[in-house]
């Protein structure tokens, strides 16, 4: 190789390193099936799992994945050692303080769900139950303020899985959760599950979120997310995941005007074209 050929060779391995973008840090919470599980052979998978796969392969970008507690993850976000919190995220006022979120992929609202035999269709009825929630979580924070008055019993467990598997054994009579994750619990298990009463008052974007500042980031990942919902990907993994067929104005097909969640901190309702041919 003469030094001609060098120079250029050198020159454009030098823009190809310099274009190369680093992998996508995504934090996700683990044993919060069907949105993160592992399979049997120990891999990641889930609806938020290979819906990030799907985004990251829009973006053109590897994709590395962290397990730890929402909290844990948040540190590392604020710290830079993440760039994106997978999700599934409750999209609430309180979050949008702290946190830039994106556009719902699925919509969800509180839900009980309970044990053959046992009834919640009012909140009178959960008098003298024993209620599992996970701790930590926004349901966990709902059931601490409304105990006393509702006169039902707290059951904190470790994660999702843990609160349905204490409904199906019987060791508490219901549980509160986000609809979409009662949702896909409904068939699997040693004992059926029952889907009752919910709280269309706290229908909220289940989404992800990144560092409050890295709005070109929130961009970039939200064109690639409606791509995927425009396409039926989105849809597609509801399908496989979840069991059920979303409708044109579910979150799986809808995309949302603007940039992040109307109505909260962060929003950008300005719009742009999106280009979504790869």
């Amino acid at each position: 190789m003469n030094r001609v050929h060098l120079a250029c060779w050198l020159l454009l391995s030098g823009v190809a390193l310099a274009r190369a973008e680093p992998p996508l840090r995504a934090g996700v919470v683990p044993a919060d099936p069907p949105f993160v599980l592992h399979n049997a052979r120990g891999h990641l998978t889930g609806f938020s799992v290979a819906l990030f796969q799907a985004i990251a392969g829009r973006m053109k970008r590897d994709l590395v994945f962290t397990e730890a507690t929402l909290p844990a993850l948040q540190e590392k976000l604020a710290q830079g050692q993440l760039d994106v919190l997978a999700g599934p995220i409750a999209a609430t006022p309180e979050r949008a303080a702290d946190l830039l979120f994106l556009e719902g992929y699925v919509a969800a609202e509180y839900q009980f769900g309970a044990s053959a035999g046992t009834r919640i269709a009012k909140l009178a009825d959960l008098a003298g139950k024993r209620l599992a929630v996970q701790a930590g979580s926004e349901y966990a924070e709902w059931a601490s303020r409304n105990a006393e008055r509702l006169g039902f019993s707290i059951s904190p467990q470790a994660n999702l899985a843990a609160v349905f598997e204490a409904v199906r054994r019987r060791r508490a009579d219901a549980s509160l959760t986000g609809s979409a994750d009662l949702r896909a619990a409904l068939t699997g298990g040693p004992a059926p599950l029952t889907a009752e009463l919910s709280l269309p008052e706290t229908r909220t974007h289940q989404s992800a979120a990144v560092a409050i500042t890295n709005i070109e980031l929130r961009d970039e990942i939200e064109d690639a997310l409606r791509c995927l919902k425009q396409d039926g990907s989105v849809a597609r993994l509801a399908r496989t995941w979840f069991g059920y067929e979303p409708g044109p104005e579910d979150l799986e097909r809808m995309t949302v005007p603007g940039y992040g969640v109307p109505d909260l901190a962060g929003y950008d309702p300005k719009i742009r074209k999106v280009r979504c041919t790869q």
